[in-house]
């Protein structure tokens, strides 16, 4: 049986300055906050360039030549932006030429997904390898992956 009376151990010094510690490194964190002005801590900062995300689908799948073309890119980027133009390029893979879709000038492109339509007729059968690609400045920014589609 346990007596009544129980021997009380002594802070060691040790232990004693961590308990004064703990609420005093707490205090300066306070300090630091309200001093400064800062009240959200930064995580990272963006990168200059903005990530864009984008997904195709192609209809139809395989088309005939003259019938219309659709392709419905899902897009979104990792901050508000604005790009120059967008289109959905094109290039019949056995000349090389170009036969990129309408593009959409200053187009606003958005955290949240958002889907935007393009649409053209392709005269020549063959195939063709397809992307969407977005211009901030200048030069084109190609998105990957590319996809190829034969006309019929």
């Amino acid at each position: 049986m346990a007596s009544d009376t129980e021997t009380v151990q002594p802070l060691s010094r040790t232990r004693f300055l961590l308990l004064l510690g703990v609420p005093a490194l707490v205090v300066v964190l306070v300090l630091t906050v309200v001093l400064t002005g800062e009240r959200d801590v930064p995580v990272a900062d963006l990168p200059p360039t903005p990530t864009i995300l984008a997904t195709l689908r192609l209809e139809p799948r395989t088309p005939e030549a003259g019938e219309e073309v659709v392709v419905r890119a899902t897009v979104s980027a990792d901050r508000p932006i604005t790009v120059r133009a967008l289109t959905v390029q094109v290039v019949r893979n056995s000349t090389n030429e170009s036969r990129d879709f309408p593009p959409l000038n200053e187009h606003s492109i958005g955290t949240t997904a958002q889907e935007i339509t393009f649409r053209r007729t392709f005269d020549a059968p063959g195939e063709y390898t397809y992307l969407l690609a977005y211009r901030l400045d200048d030069d084109w920014v190609r998105l990957k992956p590319w996809q190829t589609f034969k006309v019929r």
